[in-house]
């Protein structure tokens, strides 16, 4: 069980910001009861070289909600899924949801109603659909100051990107680079993607929500599957479902 949906339930409305990834970011820490593996995820992750990856990502809540004043106001249940590499973390999170009477999100007391295995068939050669934006940037100084130049799809840098960081990950984990480092990102329509800005904790970061092919090896695609394409999966980024599986000679 490494992806599942975390439901809530809670009397009247859950009133949260539209930029709510840091809540979640928030509630999945609060949850680790080992201080020790708590820390260390937060604090160091999976290492490689200068990069530290926590290996896990989640969505924004689902549900049925409304807008008002730039925030989101929710009616019961409330829902988001949850996605990781290592079963230990899937354990902790589930295990000390189930054990408490109630978790405050934000300044709402809420209840666990239930968690669900949501799983899903990778292949190597899938039609997929971002359920939060992925993201691929660049930094550099300019003028003694740090800059963040984010890629757009059309952009042949946002697939290698991509294809980079994966590798890395599987490398931070397994302490060897993978067999095969084929994987490749392709949007199926540019004209259908969107383009979505989200300010985690003060800092905006763009990325880019639709449909994509994904190919490349079973095993680096299981890889990003549990714990997200490209960068910043856990601010809440790279999260996809997949939409179909693609055979030999087939239209996507």
């Amino acid at each position: 069980m490494l992806r599942i949906l975390v439901t809530f339930v809670f009397p009247g409305v859950l009133d949260v910001p539209i930029h709510h990834e840091s809540l979640i970011h928030g509630l999945i820490y609060h949850c680790i009861r080992d201080p020790f593996y708590r820390d260390h995820l937060h604090n160091q992750g999976f290492v490689y070289e200068k990069r530290q990856f926590r290996m896990f990502c989640f969505s924004r809540f689902q549900g049925r909600y409304t807008i008002v004043n730039q925030r989101m106001i929710f009616r019961s249940p409330v829902s988001f899924l949850f996605s990781a590499h290592d079963e230990r973390l899937i354990r902790e999170l589930t295990s000390s949801l189930f054990t408490k009477e109630s978790i405050l999100i934000g300044t709402k007391s809420v209840r666990l109603h239930s968690i669900q295995q949501a799983d899903e068939r990778t292949s190597g050669h899938m039609r997929i659909r971002m359920i939060t934006p992925v993201t691929a940037y660049s930094t550099f100084i300019l003028n003694n100051k740090k800059k963040t130049f984010y890629y757009s799809p059309r952009e042949e840098e946002f697939t290698q990107l991509v294809k980079l960081n994966a590798i890395k990950k599987y490398t931070a984990l397994y302490g060897e680079e993978p067999t095969s480092a084929e994987l490749h990102l392709e949007p199926v329509e540019f004209e259908r993607l969107r383009p979505r800005v989200v300010m985690f904790k003060k800092t905006y970061i763009k990325g880019w929500t639709g449909d994509f092919i994904l190919k490349g090896d079973p095993e680096l695609v299981q890889l990003v599957y549990d714990v997200g394409l490209s960068a910043k999966n856990s601010n809440g980024f790279g999260l996809f479902e997949v939409v179909h599986h693609i055979e030999r000679g087939e239209q996507t």
